[in-house]
């Protein structure tokens, strides 16, 4: 089960059964995964893929308020 989730405008995070894998949204054709975490640290993925997107960590946190 594959589980994409916001933001959407470059980078994304998404669940692939026990990870989360970092890519690149407007990468057309084959899926490039950049890089992975374990299932427990959402917070760092989530973390690293709002500030790729130009995003703070705050704005991060109050998204999920």
């Amino acid at each position: 089960m594959v589980i994409p989730l916001l933001p959407k405008g470059g980078f994304t995070v998404r669940r692939i059964g026990d990870r989360w894998d970092l890519i690149n949204s407007r990468h057309y054709g084959r899926t490039v995964v950049l890089h992975s975490w374990p299932r427990d640290r959402h917070t760092e993925a989530f973390e690293h893929c709002y500030r790729l997107n130009g995003r703070t960590v705050e704005e991060l946190r109050a998204a999920f308020r």
